[in-house]
Formats: C-alpha cells, sequence, structure tokens
C-alpha cells in the first residue's frame, strides 16, 4: 500500500520513529479495526488509532449524544447535542485522515450483526456493558478473533488482550465465569474522571497498535490503572478448564 503524499505529512513525525518506518506503517494501515461503543472510551481510541495510521475502521455505537457526555466523551460538542454518535464520530476522525475508511453503524451490536465483526485484526469493546462483552466474548473464542476489552469508572481502569488462539484458550468466562449479570459500577451512579476515560483510550489505542505490529506485546494479562495513584498492575491469568466457550 503506497503512501500518499498527504499522509507522509500528516504522519511524518511518526515515520522517524526508529522503529515506526514505511514498513511498519504500511502494515498498519492494511489491518482492519472494530470499535465497539463510542462513549469516553472509544472517542479518544478512535482518535489516536486514526492518528496513527489505521486506514480502516469499523465503529459502532446506537446512542446520541448528551450534555452529560462531554466531560470525557472528546469527538462531540455542545453542537452535536441529539445527534447519533457513530456519525458524527465518523466525520471528526475523517477531519484528520480523510483517506481512511471508516464504517459506521448507528447501532449497537447484536446477535443479528455479528457478522459485520468477521474481518476484524482486532475487535476492541468500550461498551462497558456486561451482556455485550459476553456477546461479543462468545463470537471473538468461536471465531479466534484477537480482543481487547476495556472498562472503567471512577479513577480506574480495566484492560485484557484475548488473543483468541486455538491452542491457548483464554477468555472472558474463564475469568468471570458466573453467568448472572453482576453489579457494576457505573458512571451515572459512582461518577469518572474525564481523564481517567481518556487515558483508558489511548493506552488500549497503543495496545492494540502494540499487538497488530508485534511490538514485545505481553497478552493474555489483566491490566489494572489507578489514575489517582497513577499506578499500573498487571495480573496473569489463566484458563478456566471448565470454561464451555473452549
Amino acid at each position: 500500500m503506497n503512501i500518499t503524499e498527504e499522509e507522509l505529512e500528516i504522519f511524518s513525525r511518526q515515520l522517524i520513529l526508529k522503529d515506526f518506518k514505511e514498513e511498519k506503517f504500511n502494515e498498519l494501515q492494511k489491518k482492519e479495526i472494530s470499535i465497539i461503543g463510542l462513549g469516553g472510551i472509544g472517542c479518544p481510541l478512535a482518535q489516536y488509532l486514526i492518528s496513527a495510521g489505521i486506514k480502516k475502521l469499523n465503529i459502532f455505537d446506537g446512542d446520541t449524544i448528551k450534555k452529560t457526555n462531554l466531560n470525557r466523551q472528546t469527538l462531540y460538542s455542545i453542537h452535536d447535542i441529539g445527534k447519533k454518535k457513530s456519525t458524527i464520530a465518523k466525520k471528526k476522525l475523517l477531519g484528520t485522515n480523510p483517506n481512511a475508511v471508516i464504517n459506521s453503524y448507528n447501532h449497537k451490536i447484536a446477535k443479528d450483526n455479528l457478522h459485520l465483526l468477521k474481518n476484524s485484526s482486532i475487535i476492541i469493546d468500550a461498551s462497558d456493558n456486561w451482556e455485550t462483552m459476553r456477546l461479543i466474548n462468545k463470537y471473538t473464542t468461536k471465531k479466534n478473533l484477537p480482543l481487547l476489552s476495556i472498562s472503567v469508572v471512577g479513577f480506574d481502569i480495566q484492560m485484557i488482550l484475548f488473543e483468541n488462539t486455538t491452542h491457548n484458550h483464554l477468555c472472558l468466562e474463564c475469568i468471570f465465569p458466573n453467568h448472572n449479570e453482576p453489579e457494576l459500577a457505573r458512571c451515572d451512579t459512582v461518577g469518572i474522571m474525564g481523564t481517567t476515560a481518556g487515558l483508558a483510550g489511548i493506552i488500549s489505542a497503543q495496545k492494540a497498535i502494540n499487538f497488530l505490529l508485534k511490538f514485545n506485546e505481553k497478552n493474555n494479562i489483566l491490566t489494572l490503572v489507578d489514575v489517582k495513584l497513577l499506578s499500573i498492575s498487571h495480573i496473569k491469568t489463566k484458563k478456566n478448564i471448565d470454561c464451555k466457550l473452549q
């Protein structure tokens, strides 16, 4: 894939990096990424992936923009209230790189549209919705598609990247085998700092890039970030031999 003159100028500062030459950039442009959820995590995540050179992006969100979104959902402004998130997000992202191919879907992921994810090099679940998380986990495990799952509330970030290879099973069900929906802390009850969501999106973007370009990325590890303490913890995970999805 040839780099256009416009892209050379847009990404010039990145292309002079020692570990990010034109070969790596071309490799990144060939990847297709799907993002589920364009909220506090999904907005900066999509922004930085496009800004890094991702050229094929699928974005999913069925919600409309509200004033309560504006403290952390950086793709939207006060003038976008009431409009569809995915429509506005696509417009803003193309403003950064008009050469990108962005498929925007004004609906949530459900059983009848999971096939839209089938060509993804990696699927990033930023939905923060337990039912959606389980649905995507089951699909990616069955199809052997890499899945990066992120959630955030208050000052805390949690993320894990499942490789979903046939010889090394580990999935969300292994870590959270209880099929009853848990009482998860929610942003509308516990609250959230905009910077926490922003940091989650940026770290997730880099983690996805590390995986796609094989930048010494260790996967199947649960990463916990405490933004107040500025601390990062890594927890080794292992498959559950009783997992019904293996």
